[in-house]
Order: structure tokens, then C-alpha cells, then sequence
């Protein structure tokens, strides 16, 4: 529980630490380009310490599923995972909160597909080794859940992002162990976060339509 709340302090205290170095990048045109990767470098760093961790230590599970297996259970996570993030936008104002301080968060990012495509990768394939290949056979699967949950830090209005990403952990955890692979959790952690990019994207478009659609109706 100690090391816990530790955590959680750490990951509330590195938002206003990235917040300030964004904003200070963003002062001159070279640091732009930075500025907007800087979320990111937390997803990054674990993951290349959960690389390093699964060359000297490979993942060794008793299950080992075949790939029919793994994409199915990686659909059905998908499913329920998108499924429960619905529900919440619409029934969660907690949820809602923490939705638009993700957008505003990548406001700075032209959201193009191949980007959108880029970053999901990254993202669900860093994580992924990190809290499945290098945290679950340290510490279990509600363990590395909740250091999944607590490594998404919000503000305590948006608590229900963090509970949502503490049940991700867990399923990607229990899928991991299911198929004897990091597979499944992958795939549907990139298919999920993607999903994410993309409404981001969308929304840009749709502002920037607006503002088109403003500066040519008449004054």
C-alpha cells in the first residue's frame, strides 16, 4: 500500500512537471515538435525497461493458445473494453471530465492516419511489455492492474479514468494469462487506443470545418 500511494504521488506530480516542459518547448519553433511527444515519454520509458526486462528474463506461461485463440480473445476485449468507455461517456460526467483532458492533451497533434496509427503502436506495444511481460509474473495480475490504473493519472474529478484503466489492466492481465501470450492484450490495447486517435482526429476535422464554414459565412 506504501509503495502504492507513492505511485500515485510520482504520476500526479509528473502532469504539472510535462505540462511546463510542453509549455516552455512550445516558446520557440524548434521545441514544437517535442513539445507534443513529451505525454508519450512515460508509455516509452517503461516500455524499454520492460524490453530490457524480457531479454534477461523471457515471459515463461503455462498456457500457450493458438492464434485463433489469441485474436478472438483480443476481439472480445476490444468489444467489452469500447463497449464500457461508451457507457461511461455518456453516463460518467467523472469519465467525461477525463475524456476532454485527453483531447485537449493532444490538441497539439495534426492528427493524421499514419500517425494515429504510429502512436497506438508505440503506446499498446510499450505498455504492454512493461506491465504484462515485465510486472505480472513479479506481481500479479490485480497488482500490475493497479500500477496500469495508477500510471494514468487525472485530476480526482476524472477518478473514473482511473478506475477504467485499472479494469483494462486487469483484463489484459487475465488475457495474458489465458493465452500464454502478450498477443491478445496487445493487439486489443493498439485496437483501443487507436479507436482513441482517430475521435481525436475526427474532432479536428470537425473544428476545423467550423472555423472554415465561420470565416466564409459573411461578417
Amino acid at each position: 500500500m506504501f509503495f502504492a500511494k507513492k505511485l500515485l504521488s510520482l504520476s500526479q506530480k509528473w502532469q504539472p512537471v510535462n505540462t511546463s516542459l510542453q509549455a516552455i518547448l512550445l516558446t520557440n519553433n524548434l521545441g514544437k515538435q517535442a513539445a507534443r511527444y513529451l505525454i508519450f515519454l512515460p508509455s516509452l520509458l517503461t516500455g524499454l525497461i520492460g524490453a530490457i526486462w524480457l531479454l534477461i528474463r523471457p515471459l515463461n506461461l503455462a498456457a500457450t493458445a493458438g492464434p485463433l485463440t489469441i485474436l478472438l480473445t483480443a476481439v472480445l476485449l476490444v468489444l467489452a473494453l469500447l463497449g464500457g468507455a461508451w457507457l461511461l461517456e455518456r453516463f460518467s460526467p467523472s469519465f467525461r471530465f477525463a475524456s476532454k483532458l485527453l483531447e485537449r492533451a493532444l490538441e497539439y497533434f495534426p492528427m493524421s492516419i499514419p500517425l494515429a496509427l504510429s502512436l497506438a503502436a508505440v503506446t499498446a506495444v510499450a505498455e504492454e511489455l512493461f506491465f504484462r511481460g515485465a510486472l505480472l509474473p513479479l506481481i500479479g495480475v490485480w497488482g500490475q492492474a493497479l500500477l496500469f490504473g495508477l500510471m494514468h493519472p487525472v485530476p480526482r474529478k476524472g477518478w473514473a479514468y482511473m478506475v477504467y484503466s485499472f479494469v483494462a489492466g486487469l483484463s489484459f492481465g487475465y488475457a495474458t494469462l489465458y493465452t500464454g501470450s502478450l498477443w491478445a492484450a496487445t493487439v486489443a490495447h493498439f485496437a483501443i487506443n487507436l479507436q482513441g486517435f482517430l475521435e481525436v482526429r475526427a474532432l479536428q476535422k470537425r473544428k476545423r470545418q467550423v472555423m472554415a464554414s465561420n470565416t466564409d459565412s459573411p461578417s
